[in-house]
């Protein structure tokens, strides 16, 4: 069984899917053709806690992150005018599993744990 839960909005956005990590709670739009992944952002990360300068981040616990997560599944599976219907894994199309596979590779919790200062001084 894979981590992701995916969301089908039937092509009413160029991002058709949605998927949602349900190990770390990062959220990604991915479009019908393959390799067209896009980080959104995590479901926990307003719950970051900012001391000192503002740029230092408190870690969230392993408790929260699950917590939020499922609140943000939960919650668009009650609304499927947001993210879109819930799709089965045995519906997936082949696309959409070779996205899903690359964005399992790939490492957004070096991008997460980054301070923000950090980020935005590389950027210059």
């Amino acid at each position: 069984m894979t981590t992701y839960i995916v969301f089908d909005n039937e092509g009413k956005t160029p991002d058709r899917y949605t998927a949602v990590d349900r190990e770390s709670g990062n959220v990604f739009s991915i479009g019908p053709e393959a390799g067209s992944g896009k980080f959104c952002g995590n479901c926990a990360d307003h719950r970051v806690t900012l001391y000192g300068a503002g740029w230092r981040q408190m870690p969230l616990s392993r408790k929260v992150i699950e917590g939020e997560t499922e609140n943000y599944i939960h919650n668009a599976q009650l609304d499927p005018g947001w993210l879109g219907n819930e799709l089965p894994e045995e519906q997936w199309p082949k696309d959409l599993l070779d996205s899903i596979g690359r964005l399992a590779k790939s490492n957004f919790e070096d991008y997460r744990s980054t301070p923000i200062y950090s980020i935005y001084r590389a950027e210059k």
